[in-house]
């Protein structure tokens, strides 16, 4: 199976996307998961969530809002340390990881953020990646794919 990776400019769309995209079997990492009200929206459609944040002080809101989420896991951690959340997704989730979501602030350097998903990418295989990215998406929404061979992009709008 392919992965797919869908890119998102803001908060909405990123909702959104979840709403759309999650199934009731997932299991999905998300990071940078704030104070959990995008949390609770995936807890309310995945199976199980390992929901992750560098501050502790939003980690604190998180546990609040999400008291009554059996199925998600609260982790103060830089998700740059993946040797710690590898530890954490094999006992928590089984290995296994089907999505994984990417909210490190909006406007977070972009370089940043494509290194961070990566990583996951590599080490934990997900079917579907979901970020957060304003300039991101702002770039990516003036690519086109150069179609080889037909010497042509693939799609091409007249300006």
């Amino acid at each position: 199976m392919t992965m797919k990776i869908v890119i998102t400019k803001n908060v909405k769309e990123y909702r959104e996307a979840a709403k759309m995209l999650l199934s009731t079997s997932d299991h999905v990492i998300e990071i940078g998961c704030g104070s959990g009200r995008t949390t609770k929206i995936i807890a309310n459609r995945a199976r199980k969530v390992l929901a992750i944040d560098k501050s502790r002080e939003e980690i604190r809101k998180a546990e609040e809002r999400l008291a009554e989420e059996k199925n998600v896991i609260l982790l103060n951690e830089d998700a740059f340390n993946i040797r710690k959340i590898l530890s954490i997704v094999r006992k928590e989730l089984g290995r296994r990881v089907d999505v994984v979501m990417i909210d490190i602030g909006g406007i977070e350097d972009p370089a940043k953020v494509v290194d961070l998903a990566r990583r996951y990418m590599a080490v934990f295989k997900p079917r579907l990646l979901i970020v957060k990215n304003i300039p991101l998406a702002e770039f990516i929404s003036q690519c086109i794919i150069w179609n080889q061979e037909k010497g042509k992009v693939k799609s091409w709008e007249k300006q």
